[in-house]
């Protein structure tokens, strides 16, 4: 009974599995997944042959999307196989020699598709149709999938960061306009990450080579698909300048004299004050720099009466910095010749008494004056009472004089009666 099992159990398996039959597998492989628009792939279609498999030709054809995938170009893996394309396929054909060997049909190449507008997915379908010489051969077909993804929109940083410096305002991917302050250093360290893996980051050069002052650092930061974003970060160099830099740059007086006159020079005082007579009409002002090559320029020094400034103006040899000195000077008015009533020095009883004698004499005069004009007052009235006097005099005289024409007219108009 077993033995009759066994003989029942080759004979099925004589059946399934024919002696001479032979498998053939053609696959699909990709360089890459996740295609970006105007990314490159290569498309690889390789064949698994059994030994004596005697593979004597085949078709095989691949389907791609033509809206997602461009065909570029392809190259056949083997000798005898040909390529030939049309819109959304590549056919490959080989009629030849038995291949009983491992072999890459093609390599094919694409980009993809500028148009990608979302992620998706597309099939890479693949048939086969194979024949061998004298052979039962069976074949597989194994297709594949082929994922599309679209350009990247961030641009932003994810971080921004300089060691030993602090940025102001604190980093925020928004915030495009940064500075800060350095000292000593002719090269920092700029760490920005983006936040898109995809971005890509520009940095000026000058953050290699810092100069004194101001210096404009530009980070460009740029999505896939082209858009960009520039943060600035103004870095302000202060260099600890050398003796020789300091001498060149100073602009001060070492020294300040006015001859004949008293000026006390301090040199971080810049304003003074002189008063001088009426009789000096010019100054001699000498100014000594500290550092000799510096320019000293100073304005007119000759004086009028009251107030005059005399400018100098200090300018550093390497003309970064000025400094400004002012001599203000009053010159007197012409003094007037003075008559002199009481003696310079006096004592204090002297100037007692001479100060009473004064009182009194004024007083006198103001009794004085008070008498003498109530007496022109006095003789004013008396000459009113004289004139009015005068006055009744002659009008009695008057009427005297008219009482006696009248006599002696009626005198005359009686001697006529009587001639009559």
């Amino acid at each position: 009974m077993k033995r009759l099992f066994k003989v029942f159990l080759l004979l099925l398996l004589v059946i399934i599995f024919p002696k001479n039959a032979h498998a053939i597998t053609f696959s699909v492989s990709k360089s890459s997944d996740n295609l970006k628009p105007g990314a490159s792939v290569t498309i690889t279609i390789n064949a698994e042959v059994e030994s004596n498999a005697n593979l004597s030709s085949f078709t095989s054809t691949l389907n791609f999307d033509s809206k997602l995938l461009n065909y570029v170009n392809g190259v056949s893996g083997r000798d005898g196989v040909i390529l030939n394309s049309s819109n959304g396929r590549v056919d490959m054909s080989y009629n030849g020699n038995p291949i009983n060997e491992n072999f890459t049909v093609a390599t094919l190449n694409f980009t993809a598709s500028n148009q990608i507008t979302s992620d998706s997915n597309s099939s890479l379908s693949l048939s086969l149709n194979v024949t061998g010489k004298n052979e039962s051969i069976t074949s597989r077909a194994n297709s594949s999938n082929i994922a599309f993804a679209t350009l990247g929109t961030n641009a932003f940083l994810k971080s921004l960061k300089i060691p030993n410096a602090t940025l102001n305002p604190s980093f925020r991917k928004d915030i495009y306009e940064y500075s800060t302050d350095v000292s000593d250093l002719t090269e920092i360290t700029i760490n920005a990450v983006p936040a898109s893996n995809s971005a890509k980051i520009q940095i000026s050069d000058n953050y290699r080579n810092l100069q004194k002052g101001e210096n404009l650092i530009k980070i460009v930061v740029t999505a896939e698909n082209g858009t960009a974003k520039t943060y600035n970060i103004k870095v302000n160099l202060t260099l600890t300048p050398t003796d020789e830099e300091v001498l060149k740059a100073d602009a001060t007086l070492k020294s300040l004299v006015v001859k004949n006159q008293k000026l006390t020079f301090k040199p971080d005082e810049k304003k003074y004050f002189l008063e001088v007579p009426y009789k000096i009409t010019k100054l001699i002002v000498t100014p000594k720099a500290t550092n000799e090559k510096a320019k000293v320029e100073m304005s007119s020094t000759k004086l009028k009466v009251g107030k005059n400034t005399i400018t100098i103006k200090v300018t550093s040899e390497d003309t970064t910095n000025t400094e400004n000195y002012e001599i203000v000077v009053t010159r007197k008015e012409q003094e007037k010749e003075i008559v002199q009533t009481c003696p310079d020095v006096t004592s204090e009883k002297e100037w007692f008494i001479y100060s009473l004698s004064m009182f009194l004499i004024f007083t006198v005069g103001l009794v004085l004056g008070y008498l003498l004009k109530k007496l022109e007052v006095f003789n004013k009235i008396k000459n009113r009472l004289k004139k009015k006097k005068e006055k009744k005099e002659e009008k009695k005289k008057e009427e005297e004089l008219s009482n006696t024409i009248e006599l002696d007219t009626t005198k005359v108009l009686e001697g006529v009666k009587k001639k009559n």
